[in-house]
């Protein structure tokens, strides 16, 4: 249980509370950030922390080395100048430098491969381990207007998010040194399946946390509402689905019509006349870029940054949390119905006019659904 839950829909709403935490923070600041753009919000962002850096505070601020590859070695000597600690999480030039340095055995081979495709996708702000900024949410003005999911939690358990990132923060640092520490670090307790806090930073995490999900939408006898950007569901997930609609429940699937990845809107679209043909209700939402991660089963909801990929439950570091207070659920529910409002419904028909272009690239990307 949460002290307290707000959730936050607007972008600009939610990274001015962002900000306001930030200069208010007095011990400790906490940020991991898929993309983080030096744009005109990133800017304001590192502004807030400097000024927090200038004041005591430690600052410290993990960034993805995909998500957001400026980030080089010059900008962080740039930004340590000014009390900012910095690092990135798998970063690229540096698993190439070692492509081209080492003997490439196969063991190597697997293990920087492994490296280059495993991201942190998290998106996290932790502000003096008492209040938590958990969401969709990346730091980039070009993502403005964009249909985002956030939430702002406080208490609780605070202390299970602000774990995960410190084992994210000493993985980061790559030092033989540190990852001895990180071996004992990851034998300590995890969250349990009681936590609002979903992790997945160890295979236990993400076995427990995905056969947790598939339970739950298999006992579903309300409501399985799912809102997602990268919907690219494997065998499990899909039967999942498939009973709980057969079994009577409410089953809606909510994505995006225009994606900024849009083979993977293709390769989703590949499952939707099973899914309708199951009683499932598909739709698209026209408006924007749908981003939202949130899902709604039963009474049980969770809000965070996993995607229902491959990805996301096998490879990518996430971060989601569960809201238990009626007034989060009322919200849940009511920015859900407001959002099929501007969605269209899929049916079969509509399946039928798609173009022999649009079926071929789907079906060709589709053998590699594993990797988006």
């Amino acid at each position: 249980m949460w002290t307290s839950e707000e959730i936050c829909i607007d972008q600009a709403d939610y990274f001015n509370r962002v900000c306001a935490a930030i200069r208010g923070a007095k011990r400790s600041i906490s940020v991991e950030m898929y993309i983080f753009r030096e744009d005109e919000l990133g800017k304001s962002l590192l502004d807030a922390a400097r000024a927090a850096a200038i004041r005591g505070v430690e600052v410290r601020i993990v960034v993805d080395g995909v998500g957001s590859p400026g980030w080089g070695p010059a900008r962080i000597r740039h930004l340590a100048a000014d009390g900012l600690q910095v690092r990135v999480y798998h970063p690229l030039p540096g698993i190439l430098q070692a492509l081209e340095l080492r003997q490439l055995t196969f063991a190597r081979m697997r293990a920087l491969l492994g490296s280059v495709n495993k991201r942190n996708h998290r998106k996290l702000v932790l502000v003096d381990d008492e209040v938590a900024f958990v969401g969709s949410c990346n730091v980039a003005v070009a993502h403005r207007g964009w249909r985002e999911t956030a939430v702002v939690v406080a208490g609780g358990a605070i202390a299970d998010l602000a774990r995960s990132f410190e084992l994210i923060w000493a993985f980061s640092q790559g030092s033989r040194v540190v990852r001895s520490r990180l071996l004992r670090f990851r034998r300590q307790p995890v969250p349990t399946l009681n936590s609002p806090v979903r992790v997945n930073y160890t295979r236990r995490l993400r076995q427990r946390h995905n056969a947790d999900l598939l339970a739950r939408i298999e006992r579903a006898r309300q409501r399985v509402w799912i809102t997602n950007a990268y919907f690219v569901p494997g065998p499990a997930m899909l039967a999942a689905l498939v009973r709980a609609a057969r079994h009577g429940c409410d089953v809606k699937i909510l994505l995006p019509s225009k994606s900024d990845v849009s083979l993977v809107a293709s390769v989703s679209r590949l499952f939707y006349r099973g899914l309708i043909r199951a009683g499932i209700e598909i739709y698209e939402y026209q408006p924007a870029m749908l981003h939202a991660k949130t899902l709604l089963i039963d009474e049980w909801a969770c809000v965070g940054t996993t995607n229902l990929n491959h990805r996301s439950m096998y490879h990518d570091l996430e971060v989601d949390v569960v809201l238990s207070a009626p007034g989060s659920i009322a919200a849940l529910v009511g920015h859900f119905r407001n959002d099929l409002v501007c969605a269209a419904v899929i049916t079969d028909e509509q399946l039928r006019q798609r173009s022999y272009l649009q079926l071929i690239s789907a079906y060709v990307v589709y053998p590699f659904r594993r990797f988006i």
